[in-house]
């Protein structure tokens, strides 16, 4: 039995990082693999998380510090860390930058991360040489980016994220009183107090050809974050036309179940942030089988890759932040996909066939592939 310490969000909320990590706790266990949870939001003593009739040991590790205890605790033979590099990096997180490879007492120590920009600074790259034995990047493309900025190209090993199984029937229970009867619903979703989740861009597009197709719009967020959508929303003309959820909850989100009933609802799902790694609600709305509405950008064209329900690629452009690139959706170029939305359905059969490729076992199954290649027991 092969025992891993996964360090990241507490599987008990339902987070991107938390829903990778009880989904991929429940998977590997019939393979032979053993996870204890590192929760970096839970202090105190260890718990048993019940997860799908298992029970996994669940460690505060918050302090960050703590990963030591759990380290001793628990004697994994690999501490794989799921998060990108910045917390790891004092000069862009100074309140509250940690180690794991510090904490592991000489475990190996693996880092699955996301590669959310065009090109990476020096700072992330140094990071991962530091703190990383092996580097699990979410996409092959995000791999290749990594090695072109300087990473070691044989800690390099791809790992891509399931689809969770709530997900896995787009003809199942559908989410009422959100739009109105007969008119196309564009879905997108992102935490609101990220900027790159440019929300603003699916509203300016829309503006273009608002007096050409009548269209309904859910954005799971909230109104008033990194940007007052709803200000937003009247300066651009654009009002009567958008719903947010009520009371929405930027850190603890929404139970799987009610979310997957949204998808459902919509006709599309719209990807318009400006850097993902890998875009969780992206393969899940293609599970599902909506049609898809998707940025040039690497990473989410790999994940979509082999859909093969409707899938409309709209332009983007590079734009530069405070230490990387990333790229913003070009308003023009999706409004005129926006169009299509006339004479395009939802297709519930790729959907099944989309979910069939990316469920949480291949992701086990080649976890363990790598496990063996680099000699761990």
């Amino acid at each position: 039995m092969t025992k891993v310490l996964l360090v990241t969000d507490t599987p008990a909320i339902p987070t991107s990082y938390a829903n990778c990590a009880r989904f991929f706790a429940d998977a590997v266990a019939p393979l032979g693999v053993e996870v204890a949870f590192g929760s970096l939001q839970h202090m105190g003593e260890r718990l048993t998380y019940e997860f799908n009739g298992r029970g996994y040991r669940h460690y505060g590790c918050n302090p960050p510090y703590r990963i030591r205890a759990a380290v001793e605790d628990f004697d994994p033979d690999v501490v794989l860390h799921l998060r990108d590099p910045v917390p790891l990096i004092p000069k862009y997180f100074p309140n509250g930058n940690y180690t794991v490879k510090g904490q592991a007492g000489g475990r190996p120590t693996w880092h699955w991360v996301p590669v959310q920009h065009e090109t990476l600074p020096w700072d992330y790259i140094d990071a991962l040489h530091r703190e990383a034995d092996v580097v699990l990047p979410f996409t092959v493309v995000g791999g290749e980016a990594l090695g072109n900025a300087g990473l070691v190209r044989d800690r390099i090993e791809p790992l891509p994220l399931g689809v969770s199984p709530s997900y896995s029937d787009p003809e199942g229970p559908v989410a009422t009183g959100y739009g109105r009867p007969g008119i196309p619903l564009v879905m997108s979703v992102g935490l609101g107090h990220q900027d790159r989740k440019a929300f603003p861009v699916l509203m300016r597009a829309y503006r273009e050809v608002i007096g050409e197709i009548d269209l309904e719009f859910y954005i799971h967020s909230m109104e008033v974050a990194a940007f007052d959508l709803l200000e937003h929303i009247k300066m651009l003309g654009v009002d009567g036309h958008w719903m947010f959820p009520h009371l929405y909850d930027p850190q603890f989100g929404y139970p799987e179940e009610e979310f997957a009933t949204r998808y459902r609802r919509a006709t599309a799902y719209a990807s318009v942030g400006t850097g993902e790694g890998w875009d969780m609600p992206l393969s899940e709305a293609a599970a599902l089988g909506r049609v898809m509405f998707v940025p040039n950008d690497p990473n989410r064209l790999e994940v979509v890759s082999d859909y093969e329900g409707p899938k409309l690629v709209f332009d983007t452009f590079p734009i530069p932040r405070s230490m990387n690139w990333e790229r913003l959706p070009d308003p023009h170029s999706l409004a005129q996909q926006l169009l299509k939305l006339k004479d395009l359905k939802p297709d519930p059969a790729a959907g099944r066939r989309y979910f069939e490729k990316h469920t949480w076992k291949k992701t086990a199954e080649q976890f363990v592939k790598v496990l063996q290649s680099r000699g761990v027991p």
